[in-house]
């Protein structure tokens, strides 16, 4: 009688090695006007890998997360409520948005060192995020709060 389980060779895959991501650079953009930037030759500016990540960042952090059906709900950063008026309260909201929607990304290592500056019902804050390749960048951000 032959047997009932079959026998496989089953192959051991390391998901580590497997799981490496190429990242390549991306076309500048100047999120003021929406338009590509441009060389002085007319030919659209290339970023490395670098720059297209930080430029990423900055996209995600503009991009309210659930609007737009092109993104992954994944994608983009959670709008505070208009009714909170603890300080502390709002400045914990933006850390956490903040490192809910950079952290995503594959080459996010952290977020951190927040500080934030309050002038009226705006806060200003800044952040600082570093690659899995051990590159910073520093963003500064503002909310109108009330």
């Amino acid at each position: 009688m032959s047997n009932l389980f079959p026998t496989v060779n089953e192959e051991i895959i390391n998901l580590e090695e497997n799981n490496k991501q190429e990242f390549k650079g991306s076309y500048a953009i100047n999120f003021e006007t929406g338009e590509f930037i441009k060389n002085s030759d007319g030919s659209i500016k290339i970023l490395d890998e670098f720059e297209a990540y930080a430029q990423w960042c900055e996209k995600a952090m503009l991009t309210a997360r659930y609007k737009y059906g092109a993104y992954s709900d994944r994608y983009g950063k959670d709008i505070i409520g208009s009714d909170i008026t603890d300080k502390k309260f709002v400045e914990l909201e933006l850390k956490r948005i903040t490192q809910e929607a950079l952290m995503v990304h594959p080459l996010t290592r952290s977020v951190d060192s927040f500080s934030f500056e309050w002038k009226g019902s705006n806060v200003y804050y800044s952040f600082e995020v570093t690659t899995t390749k051990n590159r910073t960048t520093v963003f500064k951000s503002n909310k109108k709060v009330w």
